[in-house]
């Protein structure tokens, strides 16, 4: 998680939200993703769905079972779906949600530990994972993902 933070980090001086996701395998990272939503203008560009791309690229597979994404927020429905549709193993985040109120991302009742359940097969989560290092990214951030 802690490169996780690094890379969000990276992710802002380099114009993007500070978010990340990492993607492991047999203890190596084999891909990141930043947030590329207000740098290349796409709704699509999360991280996690960065990290899951150039995951796939990197092993040239669509499966991804055996793999653990580290995020820094809470991974949301979209990310979620397409972690599903890879058999991605596990998804450790820090951050929730509501632990940034710009977030316009509001889905009510929607928590990835219980959606992640649901999936075929289930993902196993971990949430909450520095919490406090991973909100605080996002601390100064305003609008970072307007709906207009």
């Amino acid at each position: 998680m802690k490169l996780a933070i690094k890379e969000a980090e990276k992710s802002l001086t380099n114009g993007g939200a500070p978010t990340s996701a990492i993607i492991v395998k047999d203890d190596k990272v084999i891909a990141t993703g930043w947030s590329m939503v207000g740098v290349n203008m796409d709704p699509s560009g999360h991280s996690e769905l960065e990290a899951i791309k150039n995951a796939c690229k990197k092993l040239d597979t669509l499966n991804l079972n055996g793999c653990t994404m580290y995020s820094t927020i809470e991974t949301c429905s979209m990310c979620l779906g397409c972690a599903s549709w890879t058999a991605l193993s596990k998804i450790v985040f820090g951050a929730y949600k509501e632990d940034f109120p710009g977030n316009a991302y509001n889905m009510s009742d929607y928590h990835v530990e219980v959606e992640a359940k649901r999936m075929t097969p289930p993902i196993e989560i971990a949430g909450g994972i520095l919490r406090e290092e991973c909100a605080k990214l996002m601390e100064n951030i305003e609008n970072w993902a307007p709906i207009t």
